[in-house]
């Protein structure tokens, strides 16, 4: 791995602390990323205890690994979205899973390659695959979807001036398509007022475009529901967000299961990074943890 892209994992010991209950258990990590989860884990296991991760994107699985090696046999990486899990779990003969961690947050690679388009700091294609082989692309939807899924899509990820946004990209478009990340977030800060924005005004439109061409919210309620299935009595999951949204479908789909029964919340409310670890990773700084058992 290229000392030019580092990931710092987020709120690791608190998450491997609550996420760990039988030391000699199958333990996944279904966003490995670069392993930094993954590694606490296996660190903190017996020597029964094993972990499979999963990740999407196959620069991710080279990566981790290379970063998991040591590890030998106790760790396999699967290259699958999370939200296949079952089939994985049925061709691997697996029947019960110990615990299972899912980090939400877009790694720092993805965000500080230029060529993945990510970023509207960086100028690159309007790319925005985790997946290479995804055929979505954010240039796909800027530039052929109609109006109205455009504004929705936004919309729905908080940007109260989805209308304004959705029409100017419309209107642009037909004189010429958006081929950069750069090209479109000058036309949101042309058209946008900043005086009320901490963030830069582009900020909701990208979220929303990484979302759609990654089907993040599906593909995590699909994840919550077959996890579930496979979870023993006394295994947890814990889930880390970075964005309101995906924290109300942990939130709401958490207590609806413990209403439900055969699961107890063991985080009432979600944890957050401290102020150091903030300050030594601001990207950290929205992150929230929430946890949840099975109880039977």
């Amino acid at each position: 791995m290229s000392a030019e892209y580092k990931h710092e994992p987020v709120l690791l010991e608190e998450t491997v602390n609550l996420l760990i209950t039988d030391s000699e258990g199958l333990y996944v990590d279904a966003t490995v990323g670069m392993g930094g989860h993954a590694s606490k884990i296996l660190s903190k296991l017996g020597r029964q205890g094993k972990l499979i991760g999963f990740d999407w994107d196959p620069e991710m699985v080279n990566i981790s690994k290379n970063n998991l090696s040591s590890y030998g046999d106790k760790v396999k990486i699967i290259g699958s979205n999370f939200s296949a899990m079952e089939e994985v779990f049925k061709r691997e003969g697996i029947i019960n899973i110990s615990g299972i961690l899912f980090d939400l947050g877009v790694s720092s690679l993805h965000f500080d390659k230029p060529q993945r388009g990510f970023s509207f700091k960086h100028e690159g294609p309007l790319d925005m695959r985790i997946n290479p082989a995804n055929p979505l692309t954010a240039h796909t939807i800027i530039n052929k979807w109609p109006y109205e899924q455009i504004e929705h899509l936004i919309r729905i990820c908080g940007e109260r001036f989805s209308h304004k946004i959705a029409k100017h990209i419309c209107e642009r478009r037909e004189k010429k398509e958006f081929e950069t990340t750069t090209e479109l977030k000058n036309l949101i800060e042309e058209i946008m007022p900043r005086t009320s924005r901490k963030s830069n005004p582009a900020t909701k439109t990208f979220l929303a475009l990484r979302v759609a061409v990654n089907y993040e919210f599906e593909n995590l309620t699909k994840g919550i529901q077959k996890a579930g299935q496979f979870l023993v009595p006394g295994g947890r999951m814990a889930i880390i967000t970075f964005h309101s949204l995906e924290d109300r479908i942990v939130k709401e789909t958490f207590y609806f299961m413990a209403r439900m029964g055969g699961w107890k919340l063991i985080t009432k409310k979600p944890i957050s990074p401290n102020e150091s670890e903030v300050n030594a990773n601001n990207r950290s700084r929205s992150a929230k943890l929430r946890v949840i058992e099975r109880i039977k």
